[in-house]
């Protein structure tokens, strides 16, 4: 499974974003399994699942809107996972339209989420095996913090950290699980 956190350039409109190679920045992790059966105090990130994990009852359908009430921070969610290690390309939305106006940044490390949290979203929303196919490459760069991997093209570059923590600011966000 894999969250993905989605966020708009401030200085555009939703339908201006759409249009623009970057008026998007996902950050994508997927997930691993954690604990299944925390007998500990509670961590702040678990607590953060749990939050997040109380609304999926509410998702009957794809298209679904629910309004998140509690303050759920990001950092909790993706807890100790390492935000200098990371790959970085431009593409395009994951859902119809497919828009490709998406700065991607993919963080190298999983987050370790427990297994009964993470069951409950095919469980309680009943989407099942939901994901896009993989896409080819074409002639995209794609860049990395450790090192850089060539695209079709032939091109060869890498990412300044700084650029990671500019899109971690940015306040127009939301949480999206695919």
């Amino acid at each position: 499974m894999e969250m993905h956190i989605v966020s708009k350039r401030k200085d555009l409109t939703l339908d201006q974003a759409l249009q623009a190679p970057d008026g998007l920045a996902v950050h994508g992790a997927t997930m691993g399994l954690g604990r299944t059966h925390p007998t500990s105090a509670l961590t702040s990130k678990t607590n953060a699942w749990k939050k997040l994990t109380s609304y999926l009852s509410k998702i009957h359908k794809v298209g679904t809107t629910v309004k998140v009430t509690d303050d759920i921070s990001i950092d909790d969610l993706l807890g100790d996972v390492n935000r200098h290690e990371y790959y970085r390309y431009s593409g395009s939305l994951t859902t119809p339209l497919c828009s490709e106006a998406v700065v991607w940044t993919i963080f190298k490390e999983s987050i370790n989420v427990d297994l009964n949290l993470m069951k409950m979203f095919p469980n309680q929303t009943g989407y099942f095996n939901v994901y896009r196919p993989t896409q080819p490459r074409h002639t995209r760069t794609i860049l990395t913090t450790a090192g850089s991997v060539r695209g079709r093209s032939g091109s060869v570059a890498s990412t300044p950290r700084h650029l990671l923590w500019f899109l971690l600011l940015v306040r127009s966000i939301g949480v999206y699980f695919i």
